[in-house]
């Protein structure tokens, strides 16, 4: 301490000691120096890095003797703190203060902290700290622009961009590249001095092809968030692009020549100089002379090109554009004269619709292909001449896609263009002769394309028209087609059958629904374009009605006959949909075709409670439908109570004495439901000797697996080996690019002990397992843990004697399980299986049991539910596949599962045995059938051959090298290129073996 500081203290303490000795008490206190500070925290906020703040400490005399301000310090020590005493100290009077500057100056982000420590020589509060506190922010680096886009160069060529960066800080800020492709980036500065601004070249020089981006890092400390320039840029090996490439030539014989061209362009930043074109074949000659020339970034230079054919087959060369850009640089184009450019293509050349009468109306169709090997062919429009008034056109399609014309009235319609690939893709058009008048007619009709070429072909139409009728007909049914209740959101097919019973002809046509209640009636095969009914002849359509909402719903069927007194018949439709307690399992009765000379055996369906409460079936009755083929089998007990899950299966036979289609509803009647429940009854009576099997393709690489695990205290072994395979199956289906739904339930149809586990006592009866849903019911293959959800979901307990699975699998894939996420006949919440099934998706069942069914119900009627369960010519995508005992390999619970290997082989899937070591072969199996568009159809009878054998795809003849009949699958199956597009009918006639012993004809 110095000598006058010193002074000074002693001298306060010989002041206080004299005012001591002379007064007491409260008078001692009133005399002594006290010093406060006025703040104990002082908080500066948020400050950007490398910006000062400053704020002020006041050391207050709240006494009545004067002392000294000694000193104020920093405690701690934080480089980002400054502490002043003003002028070093000094006295403080009584009421006055003296000032601590604290000064704060952020040198990186966060929370940063200080103590001060304040010192004087009063009697109280003599030493004091004040805590000090402030966020460092991110500095408000200021940058432009924000983005540099270098656009396309080419590979090994620069270019550089700036960008102003400021810094407001006394901190110096450092930039670094950063980010997916940073080492084609370089900036030409890594530090920015204290509080400037300075222009930043940044260089892209791009070493290899593509696009690329990176971004430039500008911090003002080294933990600092960033201030950013996003950098992108794109290199390719040269500057022009060709369009077309390669360049196409037309087929030409020897010694003759043709021209082409292409397009060159400037897909780069830069402008260019074409220096010189060079071909590698004398055969082709540049015509165009763009040498010297500059060619902006974006601009185009068209190229003709000559091509003198020397000798015969195909010649490919090559054309080199010379250019320099930053240097010297080739683009190069293939010069094609193979032909093989599209090409279009349309078959027949010609279309005889024979004789019509007048009021008739026919349809033929025409394909058109791209004949080319390469790029697409765009389809224009038609237009015709001649007698173009008797015929005309529907839109053009690609399987099921409509693509509806955009412009143009016959003879003339356009479309915005149809892309057409070269091999298997097609377009079809249908065309439509409807005579309006007496005579023979002829007419033009070009196809237009943009095929370099030949843009038109030409298709001659002809066709005659006699006068004829009045049509004498019969439809049925009548007075109207009723399909009772069909609950919402679900579909009913019934049909309609036009009969002429007189003399003469009816020309039929425009069958279609003049009213389909927005929807709720349709067609499934479309309207009908007509044609002619002989005497006694007839012909069939199916009308389906799928309500979205409940309510009453009316409709109306429409067609033309040629009878000039009253062309239009119409026929009324109506439904109802209302919830209802009834549910049938196959929802429909579908016979499919059957010869007329093979017996048909009964088909079944089962109908069930699937309300929590009591019903009560009063009848069950046979409506109008178009014939009185079907009849109930066996005499039915009504009115019949059914309790909650309680049902009874309906067996229905069908006649098959009369050809064709025919539709009949089955209604249900039950207790306080105002309309009848609806069952379709569908079957098809087909000549003698010949069967017709249908089938429709469906989405591939989708597949939904149900699993029917035994819970029987037998199974431990046998779940535990499928446990087992399930890795290395679902990594399998992932390979296949097989996407997978994945449920599990168990073969228990009643409950029998908490052993199982799961909430159901291991009665699931259908429900998927865990029913409580203490973990995913559901599973995605494509979910991270799929693997070991349905391992845990395969352990299903050991507690049940009784196996019931087919029964099970029927109750899981039908309502109300398969419809809603809650069961209404249980307790326990959420435990439906609403969101399983995929519409558009296979389905694969797969048992395991180690031993037999014992549902009660004969393995057909579960065949058939499961031949119905993707509906009306989808037999071929639901599948049954067992692991069950085949042999006495090994010791099981049971002998040989026929009724789960009868099931299994009547759905075309396949049974393995449960003794095998491993499960993969069965699964993989599974797997291979859903990994590409289905190629395989099983028939449905046993053919005598493939002599008379015949394929049709969308109606047309499919050629004997792009199918084969495999004898021992009994199935059709196309070859890689033909397999059926998703949504393509599929056809297949055949003369027959009757499954039983032929019958004489009713």
């Amino acid at each position: 301490m110095g000598m006058g500081q010193r002074g000074r203290v002693l001298a306060s303490a010989v002041l206080v000691a004299t005012l001591v000795a002379c007064h007491e008490g409260d008078e001692t206190r009133a005399v002594q120096a006290t010093a406060v500070v006025d703040m104990d925290v002082l908080d500066f906020g948020d400050v950007p890095v490398g910006e000062w703040r400053e704020r002020e400490v006041r050391i207050r005399n709240i006494g009545y003797v004067p002392f000294f301000a000694i000193e104020a310090l920093p405690i701690v020590g934080n480089p980002s703190y400054e502490v002043e005493l003003q002028d070093g100290g000094g006295r403080v009077m009584p009421g006055q203060s003296h000032v601590v500057r604290v000064r704060f100056h952020p040198l990186a982000e966060g929370v940063t902290e200080e103590t001060v420590h304040v010192t004087t020589d009063a009697n109280q509060g003599s030493n004091a700290q004040v805590q000090v506190t402030g966020l460092g922010t991110p500095t408000q680096i200021g940058i432009d622009p924000p983005v540099l886009d270098y656009e396309t160069l080419e590979v090994d060529s620069d270019r550089a961009l700036e960008v102003t960066i400021t810094n407001p800080v006394d901190l110096p800020l450092t930039l670094v590249v950063r980010g997916n492709s940073p080492d084609p980036f370089t900036p030409d500065t890594i530090t920015i001095p204290p509080q400037s601004s300075r222009k930043v070249s940044t260089q892209y020089l791009p070493r290899a092809l593509g696009a690329m981006d990176a971004r430039l890092e500008v911090r003002s400390c080294e933990h600092c968030t960033p201030s950013v320039v996003e950098l992108k840029g794109h290199s390719v090996a040269n500057a022009f692009v060709f369009d077309p490439a390669p360049v196409p030539f037309d087929l030409i014989p020897v010694h003759e020549r043709t021209q082409s061209y292409t397009r060159a362009r400037n897909i780069t930043w830069r402008p260019v100089t074409i220096d010189s074109l060079i071909t590698s074949d004398h055969a082709f000659v540049p015509l165009s002379k763009p040498e010297g020339s500059t060619v902006q970034p974006g601009e185009v230079v068209e190229l003709k090109m000559e091509f003198a054919a020397r000798y015969s087959g195909p010649n490919i060369g090559d054309l080199k554009v010379h250019y320099a850009s930053d240097k010297p640089r080739q683009s190069e184009v293939i010069l094609d004269a193979r032909g093989g450019r599209p090409t279009l293509a349309v078959t027949p050349v010609m279309l005889d619709f024979g004789e019509l009468p007048v009021g008739g109306k026919v349809e033929q169709s025409i394909r058109i292909t791209n004949a080319g090997t390469n790029g697409s062919l765009k389809f224009t429009g038609v237009t015709a001449d001649g007698d173009s008034g008797q015929f005309s056109v529907d839109v053009p399609t690609r399987g099921t896609q409509r693509y509806p014309w955009s412009a143009g009235t016959w003879p003339q319609l356009d479309t915005p263009g149809l892309d057409v690939a070269p091999g298997n893709d097609a377009l079809e058009l249908k065309v439509y002769f409807e005579p309006v008048a007496e005579g023979t007619f002829r007419a033009r009709l070009r196809v237009r394309s943009d095929d370099l070429f030949n843009p038109e072909r030409e298709i001659i139409l002809t066709g005659r028209s006699r006068t004829s009728g009045p049509c004498e007909y019969e439809l049925m049914p009548q007075p109207v087609m009723d399909f009772g209740n069909v609950v919402p959101g679900k579909g009913a097919v019934l049909g309609f059958r036009f009969r002429n019973p007189g003399r003469g002809e009816c020309a039929v046509k425009d069958i279609h629904l003049s009213n389909d209640a927005n929807g709720a009636f349709f067609m499934p095969g479309g309207k009908l374009t007509g044609g002619i009914v002989l005497y006694d002849s007839a012909f069939s359509a199916m009308v389906a009605f799928r309500p979205s909402a409940e309510g009453e719903y009316a409709g109306e069927l429409k067609l033309t006959v040629n009878n000039p007194a009253a062309p239009t018949v119409t026929l009324p439709l109506k439904g109802v949909s209302k919830a209802s307690c009834l549910v049938a399992s196959p929802p429909y009765v579908d016979f499919g075709p059957i010869r007329y000379d093979c017996a048909a055996p009964p088909r079944k369906t089962y109908v069930a409670n699937r309300c929590s409460e009591p019903i009560t079936v009063t009848g069950a009755t046979l409506g109008h439908g178009t014939s009185g083929q079907f009849t109930l089998v066996g005499p039915i007990a009504l009115p019949r109570t059914l309790l909650p899950t309680e049902g009874f299966e309906l067996e229905v036979d069908y006649a098959r004495n009369v050809l064709g289609q025919h539709f009949t509803p089955l209604y249900l009647h039950v207790a306080n439901e105002a309309a009848p429940f609806l069952i379709p009854l569908i079957g098809e009576t087909n000549h003698e000797g010949i069967q017709v099997d249908r089938y429709t393709q469906g989405t591939d690489s989708q597949l939904d697996v149900l699993f029917v695990i035994s819970n029987t205290t037998t199974m431990a072994p046998y779940q535990q080996r499928l446990r087992s395979a399930i890795p290395g199956w679902l990594e399998y289906a992932r390979q296949q690019q097989v996407d997978l739904r994945m449920g599990v339930t168990t073969t228990g149809l009643v409950p029998r002990g908490p052993q199982c586990g799961g909430g159901a006592n291991g009665g699931e009866a259908g429900r998927l397992f865990p029913a409580d849903g203490s973990h995913a019911r559901v599973i995605s293959s494509a979910g991270p843990h799929a693997a070991t959800e349905l391992q845990a979901n395969v352990e299903v307990g050991l507690c049940h004697n009784l196996v019931q699975g087919l029964a099970t699998m029927r109750q899981a894939l039908s309502a109300p399980l398969s419809e809603q996420t809650d069961d209404p006949r249980t307790a326990l919440p959420n435990d439906g299986n609403w969101g399983f099934v995929r519409p558009a998706a296979r389905m694969a069942v797969v048992v395991l049991a180690d031993e037999d069914d014992n549902s009660g119900f004969s393995p057909d009627s579960f065949i058939q539910f499961l031949q119905t369960l993707k509906g009306t010519g989808m037999a071929h995508r639901s599948q049954l596949y067992a692991l069950v005992p085949t042999d006495n390999r090994c010791s099981t619970a049971g002998g040989d599962a026929d009724r789960f290997i009868e099931v299994a082989r009547g759905t075309g899937g396949r049974a393995d045995s449960i003794c095998e070591g491993s499960y993969r072969s069965l699964l993989d199996s599974v797997i291979q059938r859903a990994g590409e568009p289905q190629a395989d159809f099983p028939l449905t009878a046993d053919p005598t051959g493939d002599g008379e054998m015949a394929v049709r795809v969308q109606g047309q003849p499919v050629p004997e090298n792009q199918w084969t009949y495999d004898a021992v699958a009994n199935a059709i199956v196309f070859e890689p290129a033909a397999v059926p597009r998703p949504g393509q009918a599929v056809e297949v006639r055949y003369r027959s073996v009757c499954k039983t012993q032929p019958v004489s004809p009713p």
